[in-house]
């Protein structure tokens, strides 16, 4: 039989990938003998873009600006940026950055200025753009104004303290009041005052003396650009009357009606201290608060520390009342000063005490019965507890003078020693109405310095002693 050689499909397969390999090859050492004719392209230096996208105002001083650029490069990628404000800058004027966007705040101290911002994009063959984005920012100064606080007005007399409150406003924003300048009757002569102050209290000392005066205020910001002059009061060539402290008494008048109905009090309380301060030199000044009542109750508190003793008189009061909201607010600052003393006389409404302590205050620890009515004739008697703290001293039996409608009783704290109780028939424990409080802020010594009384006073005089009562009070318990 013949010899046969078949081939198979997979050597074929083979052989045919060793044929073209030698072709490759052979096309690679021929192309090596070649050799390669050009020159290398330069780089491409890369080109910037810049935007401004900003909500608020250019404004001068400080205005809040948030700048944005880009860059792009035709053969390479960036790599970052350099920005500056100066305008002829040298090379240690630039700042690197790889962000895109950033806020600045632009800040003068001087007038009206153009800023210049440059930037740079640098690609990643660290080539700069020859030609900067640039933008100019014209600044324009907004000056600050100022203006009074609602309700501030001054009364139209004062003792000598006088407050003010203002508020300011600035388009380049508030933290650009550098300070205020203030001045007295004429504006020749300008007294500075911090950039974070919104209120002032003046006194003697400053100027608030005896007279007539009128009250300049102006702000100023950082680039030294003044807001217009404002004045208190308000209208034009009118001033406010200031009158000297006149003893060490102060009278203060909280009763809305000078009639028979209500007693006359300011008549009975003036000629009351008419008739005993000068037996012992003093004398008192009278202060009509229904008219005059400042709406700073910093000048108010500042106003009592004028003098050393107070006797305040009220008709009926409620917790939200702003004479009564002043006396929670200056009767403790009042009685902090060493030797001060005062006396306080209120009617409190039906409806009085149902919210907070509004009482804290005071000698009165809460209060107690209601009573539609006390009856003329009525007797208000000593309590055996001033008996005992204050035995030389003897209280005059009171009679109610005029029909009181509508009181109520007190409960003292356990410090206070009641006075006065009233003689309820058929009462085993008849209430309090007057009492006396020990002050607190003492802690060498007990120091009773504040009575208080739930019972208009002055309708007490139905034995026409209660004179006889203020002079052991003004002369003896205080």
């Amino acid at each position: 039989m013949a010899s046969q050689f078949v081939f198979s499909n997979k050597n074929n397969l083979t052989v045919t990938c060793v044929k073209v390999a030698l072709i490759f090859f052979a096309f690679f050492v021929l192309s090596c003998k070649e050799q390669i004719n050009g020159s290398i392209n330069a780089n491409i230096p890369p080109t910037t873009t810049l935007f401004v996208q900003s909500s608020d105002t250019l404004n001068f001083t400080t205005s809040t600006q948030t700048l944005h650029w880009d860059g792009s490069d035709a053969d390479g990628f960036i790599q970052g940026f350099f920005y500056t404000f100066k305008k002829n800058p040298t090379e240690q004027d630039w700042t690197w950055t790889t962000e895109r966007s950033k806020t600045f705040a632009l800040t003068i101290n001087g007038v009206d200025t153009i800023y210049s911002f440059s930037v740079k994009a640098v690609d990643n063959l660290n080539a700069e753009d020859p030609t900067p984005a640039t933008q100019l920012f014209p600044i324009i100064n907004s000056p600050p104004e100022i203006n009074w606080q609602l309700d501030s007005n001054i009364p139209d007399t004062t003792f000598t303290v006088a407050s003010f409150a203002w508020t300011v406003t600035d388009l380049d924003g508030e933290n650009t009041i550098a300070f205020f300048e203030y001045a007295i009757d004429d504006t020749n002569s300008w007294t500075r005052l911090d950039g974070d102050k919104r209120s002032i209290t003046l006194k003697e000392t400053d100027g608030i003396i005896a007279g007539d005066h009128i009250f300049y205020i102006r702000a100023i910001d950082i680039a030294g650009t003044r807001s217009p002059v404002i004045h208190m009061p308000e209208e034009n060539n009118k001033t406010w009357h200031v009158i000297a402290p006149k003893g060490r008494y102060l009278l203060i008048d909280d009763y809305e009606v000078e009639t028979s109905s209500s007693g006359l009090p300011d008549a009975y309380y003036k000629s009351m201290l008419n008739s005993i301060l000068p037996t012992n030199g003093d004398d008192f000044s009278y202060w009509n608060i229904e008219k005059q009542f400042p709406s700073s109750i910093k000048q108010f508190t500042e106003t009592l520390l004028l003098f050393d003793r107070v006797i305040w008189y009220t008709d009926l009061i409620s917790e939200t009342d702003a004479h009564f909201v002043a006396a929670q607010i200056a009767i403790p600052e009042f009685r902090k000063i060493p030797g001060n003393k005062i006396i306080y006389t209120v009617q409190f409404n039906s409806n009085f005490g149902t919210q907070g302590e509004p009482l804290d205050f005071s000698p009165v620890d809460s209060l107690g019965t209601k009573f539609n009515f006390i009856a003329t004739n009525s007797i208000y008697y000593q309590d055996s507890t001033f008996t005992n703290t204050y035995p030389d001293i003897v209280l005059p039996e009171l009679s109610v003078s005029s029909f009181i409608v509508g009181l109520i009783s007190l409960k003292p704290k356990l410090t206070s020693i009641p006075l006065y109780r009233y003689d309820l028939a058929n009462s085993q424990d008849d209430p309090i109405f007057i009492m006396l409080g020990e002050n607190e802020f003492r802690t060498t010594q007990s120091d009773y310095d504040f009575i208080f009384a739930g019972t208009p006073m002055h309708f007490l005089n139905g034995n026409n002693n209660l004179e006889e009562l203020f002079s052991i009070i003004l002369n003896d318990i205080f």
